[in-house]
């Protein structure tokens, strides 16, 4: 019975970490393209709280509903335009009232695609541009320190099995700097091939010296001294720091997680990342970390640890919003750009048809991502 219930907590603790990470950051997402969409003449006929079906319509600001829908997974801002995208038949005639044509010729002048190509980038932009100025004033806000960087795996006959480091270790410095984050391993390491560099490892709270010579040519899958790395959260005393410094402090905590993120797929192809540590990861895992955060929250009595979450949630999908895949905003982007250069607009239906296809293989790539989280679940509890 214990088991049970602790099976059914735990359920519901991923519930409430998937709605305190994802959902409000998709809001805001919208937000930003609701925003300026106004701002440039777009009419938005619905902002909706969750997916359809309608439970009610809230109010009505404008032009624009906003409604609250069954389905909790984020929300959606609906533009003049973008309904009809799939539904133009040529050749179709439909007999309309004065009154109609004028209200529909009006609607026409503020739909979405009506726009040149000028004013419809910032609308595809303003989302994703939403989600990473929220990730930076997050890390403005709270400042992120840097995390223990731990060795996950050793490689054998590595430079790093050579030079006496064990899994489980905590990089502390490489060559006499403090290590901030595995990104300051990985550059480091990257522009001292084949040259020794001193570094030191913490193991049982004991400080370990060390040097080894990064590969200039690794085996497939190793990396240059044949290390995985992975950042252990640790507990720390929370300080308060003057607003300016903050800001310096935010600032370049964010601009090392985007480089990070920037950096994952070569990290992952090189072999300097386990795939278990950087692969994808999708709703479920995303829902477990959240629960563990708002526990990890609750213990410390601070919500440092959710805001940490947040920002790396927000900055993670602004980024992946950006990517020129059709269906995403960056697809939007792509099309719009294509038009800009061309002079030619690819017709309504058709993108509405690339996109329709494009996220069929997104729903392809996200249900494969799912059994991944499902057979290998990850945890903030255990390395």
């Amino acid at each position: 019975m214990s088991a049970v219930v602790e099976f059914l907590t735990q359920g519901a603790g991923m519930v409430v970490g998937f709605l305190v990470a994802l959902v409000p950051l998709i809001i805001v997402h919208e937000l930003g393209h609701m925003f300026t969409a106004k701002a440039l003449g777009v009419w938005v006929r619905e902002f909706g709280i969750g997916f359809p079906p309608r439970i009610l319509k809230l109010f009505q600001w404008q032009e624009t509903e906003f409604t609250l829908n069954w389905l909790p997974l984020g929300g959606f801002a609906l533009m003049e335009g973008e309904a009809q995208m799939a539904e133009v038949e040529p050749g179709v005639i439909e007999v309309k009232t004065p009154e109609q044509l004028a209200h529909a010729a009006e609607a026409q002048r503020h739909s979405l695609f009506a726009q040149p190509p000028l004013r419809r980038l910032p609308i595809f932009f303003s989302g994703p541009l939403t989600n990473i100025i929220l990730a930076w004033l997050l890390a403005i806000a709270i400042y992120i320190p840097a995390r223990q960087v731990r060795i996950s795996a050793v490689a054998p006959n590595s430079p790093a099995e050579l030079a006496g480091i064990q899994a489980g270790d905590a990089i502390v410095s490489i060559g006499e700097q403090p290590v901030m984050g595995v990104q300051t391993v990985i550059d480091f390491v990257g522009a001292h091939l084949g040259v020794e560099i001193p570094l030191t490892v913490r193991r049982d709270n004991v400080d370990v010296a060390l040097s080894l010579t990064p590969r200039a040519n690794p085996p497939e899958g190793e990396g240059a001294i044949g290390i995985g790395l992975y950042e252990d959260i640790v507990s720390r005393d929370i300080q308060k720091v003057p607003f300016t410094q903050s800001i310096a402090l935010g600032t370049r905590a964010f601009i090392d997680a985007v480089r990070q993120i920037a950096r994952l797929p070569i990290d992952l192809i090189s072999g300097v990342l386990p795939w278990a540590v950087a692969r994808p990861i999708g709703i479920i895992n995303i829902s477990r970390l959240s629960y563990e955060v708002i526990q990890l929250s609750a213990e410390s009595k601070t919500l440092i640890p959710i805001l940490g979450l947040l920002m790396s949630v927000s900055l993670s999908l602004g980024i992946f919003n950006l990517l020129p895949v059709p269906a995403l905003d960056g697809g939007h982007m792509l099309f719009t750009v294509v038009e800009l250069v061309s002079r030619r607009a690819l017709p309504p239906a058709l993108q509405a048809r690339i996109a329709q296809i494009a996220l069929g293989v997104l729903l392809l790539i996200f249900v494969a991502i799912t059994v991944l989280d499902i057979l290998y679940p990850v945890s903030l509890l255990t390395p």
